[in-house]
């Protein structure tokens, strides 16, 4: 991957998404993740809080130190495939069949994954360790446009799995795409 200021560091941002569930204290297998089918948005934003520090030995208060008391992370996305996998998380609830339980299944922890394959720009992968899945905003149920699905994943820190990095790793890919796609005329 190139080094800052070059063209090829631009991207394009495709991809896939992918949930498992954790049960209990057992962090999910590769096998487990299942794809969210096509999301529309993704998006990540770590934020942090500091609890700044003012010297009152002068006339003006003088901040001299600004040390991290909190460390955070939001995931938030939209998944326009209206399936009864994505229901059940969206609606917070546990699967039965064709039947979802709504508001049964409000304490989940879920992994995500994100495979990026941009089109323009380097690939990454990111492994999201730990989370809490809610809906972030209404499901219109008549509309206009396709209907959609919006989500919040919060971070939660996996100390006992991933000491060294517990909230999630994001792994840089030295390729710029990933698949291709023919079309044939009938």
């Amino acid at each position: 991957m190139p080094t800052p200021h070059h063209v090829d560091n631009y991207v394009i941002g495709k991809g896939i998404l992918y949930v498992a569930e954790w049960v209990g204290t057992t962090p999910p297998e590769s096998a487990d993740y299942v794809e969210m089918g096509n999301c529309p948005t993704i998006e990540m934003e770590p934020t942090i809080e500091r609890l700044p520090h003012y010297s009152a030995r002068e006339s003006f208060k003088l901040k001299d130190k600004n040390p991290v008391i909190q460390t955070d992370y939001m995931v938030t996305f939209s998944c326009d495939e209206i399936c009864s996998a994505n229901l059940k998380i969206f609606l917070l609830g546990t699967l039965s069949g064709n039947i979802v339980h709504g508001m049964q299944g409000s304490d989940v922890e879920y992994a995500l994954k994100f495979i990026s394959d941009n089109p323009i720009g380097p690939n990454n992968k990111w492994e999201f360790w730990k989370a809490t899945i809610s809906p972030s905003g209404a499901m219109a149920l008549i509309g206009e446009e396709w209907m959609n699905m919006s989500y919040s994943a919060e971070g939660l820190a996996d100390t006992t799995n991933h000491a060294t990095s517990p909230y999630f790793d994001m792994t840089m890919a030295t390729t710029t795409t990933t698949t291709t796609t023919t079309t044939t005329a009938p």
